[in-house]
Parts: structure tokens; C-alpha cells; sequence
């Protein structure tokens, strides 16, 4: 006779419990229709296991990883999208004309300096300070809107599973536009934000009322690049087990994240770009620095180029002499600057002479405070500097 064995499920935001007297399923196949049929599940689904090493969510790919009071998550197949690219008019972006324009490198006043928008598959802006909630749909919005009456009244929190699964789904897809891989901190940002405008959702039974909806972002975010996995995106499927080597094919090991500036990590290729266009695009690029016209072609070629460039970086880890030979233009101080920016959304002369001048006063405090030999250098400099002013 088989052993029963039980499972906790984790399907969205809810914690379920399983119980097969017939012992494990031989295959996934089978266990994934025990989920699906015990509860009521209608769509396609697939399963991860909680690996107790890791601690950790991966893929399950065999039954023999199982034993009794296994954690098993519910991940749902993405839908089948159809997307229609329609062509738009281009609107040259200020900040990059203006940019432009204070390049001490362009001193031709008969350059063009028209340049490319951003590929709508880069990210606009890093992760902001304040987290701006999304508007959810207009039966979650209604809902709130009394739950938050109520509880000013008389403290009553709301509990809708409806209307917490608009809202994780609204918040991934917001937290998703700034980051795929969202950390701790951030997901306490979002819930924290969350709760503030919307005191009904706070947790009576949290020890700071947002952990719970912690937890549940950190699923639902998952989900999320599960989803965007298998529609292509190039950020995620860097990580995925068959773009890894042999020795590092496992779901934890050697994880491709952006560092903490990084907002356009790894972007996939601008719509109709391959890439043997984009290594033909980055054979005139060199060739374009030749040109009368050099400054306009080469910054609009960089700019398609930024996904093909990020692949090297990211995948290959090339050395900086070859990565030089490959793409000259890049050491270029304007395209210097411009890089930072198409990686960070961040220009990176502006902030950092903003930053000196906020700092100047402080740094003048410590210079004018170092005493002996290198305090009466740094002072005579000082004279001479503002000596110089006074002129």
C-alpha cells in the first residue's frame, strides 16, 4: 500500500494543502493533474519545488525531488499574446539634444544633433525614491475607496481575494517597468507605500502589517519573469538553464542581475533588429567614425546597438582590449556619457557636477581644516583659486 503524502501548494497569494493517499505520481505529468484537478484549476500550470539547501523556488523536472510535506508553487502558463507594432512619429528627446549641445567634444557648430529616443525596450527612469502606486481597475478602485471609509471609522481592515489579486498583478507589472529582479528593500518600499495610501489593506495580524504582502510580491514578481520569460525577454532568459555551461546549470548558480545603478541591464533587440544586423550595424559603425557626418551616424548607430553591446558585456565578459577593438566609439567622452545614461537613465556629468556643488561646502570645511605641510599646500591652491575668481 502507498504512503500518503501531503504537499503545502502555494497558488497566488494563498497557502492550500494536498493530500494524495496513492504515495508520489512517477511524473510531473501526473502531479501536475492532481493540482490541477483537486483544485479546480483550468488553465496550464507548471510546478516549482522549495529546494531546503537553497531555500529557494526551481523548476520541477522529477517526482524523485519530492518527499512528504513538500512546498509546491502554482506558476501559470502565460497567455498567448498577439502584439501589433504600430509606427509612430519619433520626438527627439531634450534632455540628449541639451546634452549634446554642452559636449565640449562637439565644437562643430554644423553638426546635426538630432538623436534617437530611447528603444521602447529600455527602461526611462531608475527606481524611484517614492514608489508610485498604480491605478488598479475601476472595481478595485471603487473597494478601496469604502474599505478605507470603513476603516477610518472603525478600524476594520478589508480581506478581498479579488481585490488582492488586481493589486499584485497592477504592482508586478509597475515594479517590473524599473526592475525584473525587485530586492527586499524594494518590495518593503512598495507594501509600505501601498499601505499608506491605503490603510484598509494593512494587516491586523503582521507584526508591521505589510509582511504578508511582502511574501506575496515576492511571488507574484516571480510569476511575473516566469511569464516574461516565455515570451522572450532577453534579461531573463540569460539566466535559464540551457544559456548556462555545464558546470553552472543549476537555478541558483551564477544568476545574471543588474548591480544597484543598472536600470537597462540586458534590453532585447530593437523591433526588426537581429543579431547579424545590429555585427553589420557595428561594422559601419567603424567605419562611419570616418565620415564628414561622424558625430550624428555614430551616436544614432550606438544607440540601435545598446542591446547587441549589453550581450557582450553580460554574457561573453570580454576583455577591455578587445572590447575596445570592437566598439572605438564607445571610449569616446561623449559616448561615454551617453552609455551611462542608456544604461542608468542617468546623465552622468549633470549628477555629478550637481553632486560636487552640493558637497563643495563640506569638502572646503575638511581642506581648509588639514594643518602641517599638505594644509599650507592646500591653502596656497585655495588662494590662488580664488584669486583667480576675483579677476
Amino acid at each position: 500500500m502507498e504512503q500518503t503524502v501531503r504537499f503545502w501548494v502555494l497558488i497566488d497569494h494563498e497557502v492550500k494543502k494536498l493530500t494524495l493517499s496513492s504515495g508520489i505520481p512517477s511524473t510531473v505529468e501526473e502531479l501536475v493533474a492532481a493540482v490541477k484537478e483537486h483544485f479546480s484549476i483550468p488553465t496550464d500550470i507548471s510546478l516549482q519545488y522549495k529546494d531546503e539547501e537553497f531555500d529557494d523556488f526551481f523548476t520541477l523536472t522529477s517526482t524523485n525531488e519530492l518527499k512528504d510535506k513538500c512546498t509546491l508553487k502554482v506558476v501559470y502558463a502565460p497567455l498567448a499574446l498577439t502584439l501589433t507594432v504600430v509606427p509612430q512619429e519619433s520626438t527627439p528627446d531634450v534632455s540628449d539634444v541639451s546634452s549634446l549641445g554642452e559636449c565640449s567634444s562637439l565644437s562643430v557648430n554644423s553638426v546635426d544633433t538630432d538623436i534617437l529616443s530611447p528603444s521602447p525596450s529600455e527602461r526611462q527612469s531608475p527606481w524611484p525614491a517614492v514608489f508610485p502606486i498604480p491605478t488598479f481597475s475601476h472595481n478595485t478602485e471603487l473597494a478601496l475607496r469604502q474599505g478605507n471609509e470603513i476603516y477610518l471609522r472603525d478600524g476594520t481592515t478589508m480581506t478581498s481575494p479579488s481585490v488582492k489579486s488586481d493589486i499584485l498583478e497592477r504592482l508586478a507589472e509597475a515594479m517590473f517597468s524599473y526592475t525584473a529582479y525587485p530586492n527586499d528593500a524594494q518590495r518593503c518600499a512598495v507594501a509600505e507605500t501601498l499601505v499608506a495610501k491605503h490603510p484598509c489593506l494593512k494587516e491586523p495580524g503582521s507584526f508591521n502589517g505589510i509582511y504578508g504582502w511582502q511574501q506575496s510580491l515576492k511571488y507574484k514578481c516571480g510569476n511575473y519573469r516566469t511569464k516574461w520569460k516565455a515570451l522572450g525577454s532577453t534579461e531573463l532568459l540569460i539566466n535559464s538553464l540551457r544559456n548556462k555551461s555545464n558546470d553552472e546549470r543549476k537555478a541558483a548558480k551564477n544568476v545574471k542581475k543588474p548591480k544597484r545603478a543598472e536600470v537597462n541591464y540586458l534590453p532585447s533587440h530593437p523591433h526588426a533588429e537581429t543579431d547579424d544586423t545590429l555585427e553589420n550595424l557595428r561594422l559601419d559603425l567603424i567605419a562611419a567614425r570616418l565620415t564628414k557626418d561622424s558625430v550624428r551616424s555614430t551616436n544614432d548607430m550606438m544607440a540601435r546597438t545598446y542591446s547587441w553591446r549589453r550581450q557582450e558585456v553580460v554574457a561573453r565578459s570580454p576583455d577591455v582590449a578587445e572590447f575596445k577593438e570592437r566598439w572605438p566609439a564607445l571610449f569616446e567622452p561623449f559616448q561615454v556619457n551617453e552609455e551611462f545614461r542608456r544604461c542608468t537613465a542617468v546623465p552622468l556629468e549633470a549628477t555629478f557636477m550637481s553632486q560636487l556643488d552640493k558637497h563643495t561646502p563640506k569638502l572646503l570645511e575638511l581642506f581648509s581644516a588639514k594643518g602641517g605641510a599638505t594644509g599650507q599646500h592646500i591653502k596656497n591652491l585655495m588662494m590662488e583659486l580664488i584669486q583667480v575668481g576675483q579677476k
